[in-house]
């Protein structure tokens, strides 16, 4: 769940993944610096659009200096062992993909639908196994999540504004709202229909106060 829009990452490329993973990479706004003297082609149009850097060459020592996060991906694993001794020197961040011994985080396979994300981690013990239940897991999260968080988000100020200083009537009102039949309604199309739904769920036996917004008054 690391923010990487405009951080610089490191990864020393070359193995089978390395494509997909520094487009995957990119897509979450990290800068890239790909280190690797092999040939990927996928990976040319992000050099010529200037989205990744790539250094056509193997490892060196020294590196791994300006950076905080590096990625290892190289043919021969027997670099990570290298690469993991810098990265301890200079404090960065490393993850020896396929290689748990060398990384000081694993990726775990991940599903998401807008805002939603879901992550299956098996510790670095089985990957295919997390990739087998996130699959079955997609098919239960489906579209209408994205939808559904995309209106839930639009509430988030309604509902500070009605519980200001009341942070178990916010809870509350939360666990009221993603109980209702709202998910169902957004499922079937029915947008307006689930945003009623959730304003109700919001203010249920809720006494408007001095001050407050009545129901009729609070609106989207």
């Amino acid at each position: 769940m690391l923010d990487l829009r405009g951080r610089e990452v490191l990864f020393v490329g070359g193995g089978w993944e390395t494509e997909a993973k520094v487009r995957g990479l990119v897509e979450a706004g990290a800068k890239v610096t790909l280190i690797s003297p092999f040939e990927h082609p996928g990976l040319e149009p992000l050099v010529h659009s200037g989205r990744i850097s790539w250094l056509r060459r193997g490892y060196r020592r020294g590196d791994l200096a300006g950076f905080r996060l590096c990625f290892a991906h190289p043919p021969d694993r027997s670099l990570n062992a290298l690469i993991a001794r810098e990265a301890r020197e200079r404090g960065v961040w490393l993850n020896a993909v396929d290689d748990p011994a060398h990384c000081d985080f694993i990726l775990p396979a991940v599903h998401r639908q807008g805002d939603l994300v879901i992550a299956v981690s098996t510790g670095g013990a089985a990957p295919a196994l997390g990739v087998r239940i996130k699959q079955r897991l997609a098919g239960e999260y489906g579209p209408e999540y994205a939808r559904y968080l995309e209106l839930l988000r639009s509430f988030r100020p309604l509902v500070l504004r009605a519980y200001p200083h009341d942070f178990a009537a916010r809870k509350a009102a939360w666990y009221r709202m993603v109980d209702s039949p709202a998910l169902e309604l957004v499922a079937l199309g029915e947008a307006e229909a689930a945003r009623e739904v959730l304003r109700a769920a919001l203010y249920h036996r809720r006494q408007p106060q001095e001050g407050s917004p009545s129901v009729e008054e609070a609106t989207l």
